[in-house]
């Protein structure tokens, strides 16, 4: 691909390290969220923006999956040879739809923020 076009290569390669950064960057906030939440006391503000953060970096991650996909098949119907590299946005749907699962757990979380809060300053 590199020697057919230059371009294409370095497209295709900047999605790979794009998505592959944001991949790490995903998991290292679960891993702190994992090993800084209090399970005495879930419901706080550290835990509700972690799990807002994981939603956006996995919405990231599926959208630019999807992009690159669409492309890599615009290439393929340009005659280039793309197999190897389908792996690395195969699951951009699954991404997508688990963005949306966090979301709603993360809206579920701030709501319980707001009502440990409430129930704080009445104590």
């Amino acid at each position: 691909m590199y020697e057919s076009s230059k371009l294409a290569f370095l497209g295709m390669y900047g999605f790979i390290l794009s998505i592959s950064i944001l991949k790490a960057v995903l998991f290292y906030i679960v891993i702190l969220l994992v090993t800084k939440i209090d399970l005495s006391k879930p419901f706080n503000n550290f835990v509700s923006k972690q799990i807002y953060k994981i939603s956006y970096y996995t919405f990231s991650i599926g959208l630019l999956s999807f992009i690159a996909r669409q492309l890599a098949k615009d290439l393929q119907h340009n005659g280039f040879d793309i197999d190897k590299l389908n792996h690395f946005w195969a699951d951009s749907q699954a991404f997508i739809l688990m963005a949306a699962v966090i979301y709603v757990i993360a809206i579920i979380f701030s709501k319980g923020v707001e009502y440990q809060e409430e129930i704080e300053e009445t104590a």
